[in-house]
């Protein structure tokens, strides 16, 4: 392999033209390919497709988590209730005006002409709006004393200086059926512990008004959220402000959260990787004294990027978003390559000797570590499939470019010769730097560095197994402080604070996902009349499947017979006329009675919009959902389970459950990946090497590693996660290319005595040093993400780097220099 690179080298060196339009075609074709991939953002695409959860995972897909922002405005002492709902007035204006792009809709303000619209529904649907205690209530109160005491009610009322709507309330429902009709509604709402007053919804003390913004936006889409955040803080000021000595305004909500994190990563970022990237590019410009070095460092790895990207275009059209963020971490492992070859370059190394010394190494380390994230496509999750092919396939590229075109883009700067004698060897090199002294530095002779590797070691023994896998999300999100304190504020309201479960319903058409929610909402219904649950939001109290309403409906005309409907009309007629009413009074009550009724479709409901459907139901193809948030204590959860366990056609979800068990399944398959990999590895290093020892001389500190690196995070009780994890895969990416290096540059300066071994140490240090400024500065970031990201950066590449430079030459020194040794003898 080395005389073919150095053939293609050859011959691009002598058409230079040529060379420039391959490169720019190259980059123009892969560019235009890459762009016409789409992207699915489909968290499910990590859950591995086993037969037990296909059905969640349909589910998952059509079901929507409506992450609302809560409006919570807090009347002061000095308040009143008319300042609760004039700042309320005024929030609503104002938001529709600034926000309207970003808001779906704001619920918690009911309009008189809504309201007066939602009663005249109920009240021309009565046998719909009814159940069974009403009916018991209404049978208790067809008798001639319980109807004259009501008709006395209604007297008063007709009397005084009431509403219209009263009154005509009064004279088609004398009943108040209608009423309690509407009382079934509150299943829709926040809990029993809320009222209705001047069209806002209040706490019953009247100190807290709250509204719901439904944000046209996923919680994940961080652009929109933040301008919604920006625009809400900013009247949330402005509102405090003007209302600082009767309310105050706060908001809380998934959105919110997701904007936080955002702003707090970009933060971060800013101010930590952002200074350190400046400095490595000053490290880098300064170490090889080229201006140019950092496009050099950066071309080979953007153009396996587009080559990865490019390839799954043509073999899938279609890639999941969640494994082309994952795979981006680890494109860093790319850049060893560029540092390899530069450092060679730099040493005023022939082109010749260029290709000798660094071909095999580098295809190695480039096959080795494709094959090893290849072992992602016997894994079952679809997310982790397409990181496997885009991390081989843009580790490949980014290789093969390397060793085509750096040496072509490259040009020697002016060098001054000098000479840095190590203990036992004196070396040649260029542009004498503190990088150069410490590569030229013998690790594995110093009796500090070993005593302490050593010391390392024996604490891994111990501290190697109780490292754990954090997967508790909401320990890796961060929450300024006033969202923490809005969401005290909301958890003392209302049961926000409780633990939350989702029972959907679901079915091939919304009739048969309807007939089950009905016997959800009866369940829940005797669920939280016997305290098992807190509260649940149901639109069972609204809609329901048609077989259900035609048996309310046969239920209606039961129970109001004609001679029920003829008793009641004389008793009417009869206490009426102590009061002065006329025996046509309750003529358009008289005729409901003898109406028929029809069932409604849920496009009827719709058209009341009280109420957000739309947030219980959702259909796509060939399925619907109907979901139900419930409320309960932790203690009751399983309980819960147990009830609705054996219901076909239902899914209970529990959110921080379905979590934990999603990133449970993926430290399974990264825990068989490391197995899958481990095997590739050594396989590969057998068949290339095809000397055992050799094989051991780079596996062993691949494994030894790894196992430190476990360890020493088991000593500061650092816990893997989601985010480290990954990181800790290209650890071990960087830990197998270290180790390549590190035995061929022994082999190299072993049999021709040259300075191969400290160059590739330079490179390796570079390349710690890249990792160390890129990633592990963020140890100083507020998230906690990304401050996991930095433990286990800098835990992980400090270990794979002295175990690389002090047990290498030592097992080097030990199986294969000894071992020739005692044969020439």
């Amino acid at each position: 392999m080395p005389s073919y690179f150095l053939r293609q080298y050859r011959y691009f060196k002598a058409h230079r033209p040529l060379f420039w339009i391959l490169l720019i075609l190259a980059f123009a074709v892969l560019g235009i390919l890459a762009s016409k991939i789409s992207f699915e953002e489909d968290i499910t695409k990590l859950i591995p497709s086993k037969t037990e959860n296909q059905q969640l995972q349909k589910v998952m897909k059509t079901i929507d988590f409506t992450d609302k922002i809560v409006v919570n405005i807090e009347r002061t002492d000095s308040g009143t209730v008319d300042d609760l709902t004039q700042m309320a007035s005024r929030f609503i204006t104002e938001i529709d005006s600034t926000s309207e792009a970003f808001i779906k809709g704001i619920q918690g303000k009911v309009e008189e002409e809504t309201a007066l619209k939602t009663l005249d529904f109920v009240y021309k649907n009565l046998p719909l709006f009814l159940n069974q205690t009403d009916y018991r209530t209404l049978d208790a109160t067809l008798h001639s004393d319980s109807i004259a005491n009501l008709l006395k009610g209604h007297y008063k009322t007709l009397i005084s200086p009431s509403g219209i709507v009263a009154k005509e309330t009064v004279l088609r429902d004398p009943f108040g059926l209608s009423l309690e009709g509407l009382q079934q509604l509150k299943q829709l709402g926040v809990g029993d512990d809320f009222i209705i007053h001047n069209g806002f919804l209040l706490s019953a003390d009247k100190q807290n008004l709250l509204l719901f913004i439904t944000p046209q936006f996923e919680s994940g889409d961080s652009n929109a959220n933040q301008q919604l955040a920006t625009n809400l803080y900013s009247l949330q000021t402005q509102l405090n402000a003007d209302y600082q000595n009767s309310a105050t305004i706060s908001y809380y909500g998934g959105g919110l959260v997701a904007a936080a994190n955002a702003q707090q990563i970009k933060t971060d970022i800013q101010y930590t990787v952002g200074i350190a990237l400046t400095l490595l590019l000053l490290i880098f410009i300064g170490f090889y004294r080229k201006i140019t070095i950092p496009m050099l460092l950066l071309l080979p790895t953007v153009f396996g990027a587009l080559l990865a990207i490019a390839f799954l275009y043509i073999v899938r059209t279609q890639i999941s978003a969640i494994s082309l963020g994952i795979g981006s971490v680890l494109l860093g492992v790319t850049l060893d390559y560029s540092l390899h070859i530069l450092t060679h370059l730099r040493n005023n190394e022939r082109v010749e000797t260029l290709y000798a010394t660094i071909t095999n190494p580098i295809l190695l380390s480039s096959v080795t570590t494709a094959i090893a994230f290849l072992c992602l496509l016997f894994l079952k999750a679809p997310a982790l499939q397409d990181l496997g092919i885009f991390a081989a396939v843009s580790v490949i590229g980014s290789a093969v470019f390397a060793l085509l075109f750096i040496p072509q883009l490259y040009r020697k700067p002016p060098t001054k010769k000098v000479v840095i004698a190590s203990e036992t060897d004196t070396y040649s090199i260029k542009h004498r730097t503190v990088l150069d002294r410490l590569a030229a530095f013998n690790f594995h002779k110093s009796k500090l560095a070993i005593s302490a590797l050593s010391f390392l070691l024996i604490l891994s023994v111990f501290f190697y197994g109780k490292v754990r896998f954090n997967n508790d999300l909401s320990q890796l999100n961060y929450e300024p402080e006033h969202l923490q304190q809005a969401q005290q504020k909301l958890d003392a309201l209302t049961d926000a604070g409780a633990k939350s479960l989702y029972v959907v319903s679901f079915g091939n058409d919304l009739q048969s996902a309807l007939a089950v929610n009905d016997s959800v909402f009866s369940i829940l219904q005797s669920l939280k009349a016997n305290g098992t649950i807190r509260s649940f939001s149901s639109v069972g109290a609204l809609v329901t499947a048609e077989t259900t309403q035609r048996r309310k409906i046969d239920h209606w005309n039961t129970f109001w017979s004609p001679e029920r409907i003829d008793s009641t009309k004389k008793l009417l007629i009869l206490n009426g006329e102590r009061f002065g009413f006329k025996p046509t009074t309750f003529q358009q009550f008289y005729k409901t009675l003898e109406g028929d009724f029809s069932t409604r479709s849920v496009a009827d409901y719709r058209e009341l919009n009280t109420f957000a459907i739309d947030d219980f139901i959702t259909s796509e193809a060939a399925i619907t959902t109907i979901m139900s948030p419930v409320k309960l204590d932790e203690t009751n959860v399983q309980k819960v389970k147990e009830v609705f366990s054996e219901i076909p056609q239902l899914v209970l979800i529990d959110r921080q459950e379905l979590n934990e068990d999603l990133l449970g399944n993926l430290k399974d398959e990264f825990n068989s990946l490391i197995v899958y990999s481990l095997c590739a590895v050594v396989l590969l290093l057998v068949l290339f090497y095809r000397n055992w020892r050799l094989t051991l001389v780079t596996a062993i500190p691949i494994l030894l590693s790894w196992f430190i690196t476990i360890g020493v995070m088991g000593v500061f009780k650092f816990d893997f996660n989601i985010f480290n994890v990954i990181i800790s895969t290209f650890i071990f990416g960087l830990g197998v290319d270290y180790s390549i290096f590190i035995t061929n540059g022994l082999l190299r300066e072993n049999t021709t005595n040259s300075n191969a071994f400290m160059t590739h140490k330079t490179s390796i240090i570079l390349s710690v040093l890249t990792t160390m400024l890129g990633v592990g500065v963020l140890v100083f970031a507020k998230h906690p993400a990304l401050y996991s990201l930095a433990v286990v950066s800098i835990i992980g590449i400090g270990t794979t780097m002295l175990v690389a430079f002090i047990c290498q030459p030592i097992l080097f020194q030990v199986l294969v220099k000894d071992r020739a040794t005692q044969i020439s003898k």
